[in-house]
């Protein structure tokens, strides 16, 4: 059991440098997993609306709207990832990493 703790500690201290980096990977693959469905849901709520409309709406959204989402989740995620011990940092990014792995996968992304 020791040996399993000191290789996650070990794992995690060389993952700490890049929490920014790993932030902002699991936060781009989740918009990138999840960005049909936000597309297809917005398509549908301004179907009706006239071309110039609806194209200055998804210019916005894409642009603001998943930039401003990348920024803030990525922040709000980086702080969440700091906090964490050495050993859970690895576990947490391992798992997430392997969640969003099958998620994309049960989403038909890969």
């Amino acid at each position: 059991m020791s040996f399993i703790y000191d290789v996650l500690t070990q794992i995690g201290g060389m993952l700490r440098p890049y929490n920014n980096d790993i932030a902002l990977a699991l936060v781009a693959s989740l918009l990138v997993i999840t960005g049909g469905d936000i597309n297809r849901y917005l398509k549908r709520q301004i179907s009706s609306a006239n071309f110039v409309v609806r194209t200055t709406i998804f210019i916005f959204v894409c642009t603001f709207g998943y930039g401003a989402l990348t920024v803030l989740l990525t922040n709000i995620l980086k702080t969440q990832l700091a906090a964490l011990s050495s050993m859970y940092l690895a576990i947490t990014v391992i798992g997430c990493f392997i969640a969003l792995g099958v998620y994309a996968e049960r989403k038909r992304q890969i």
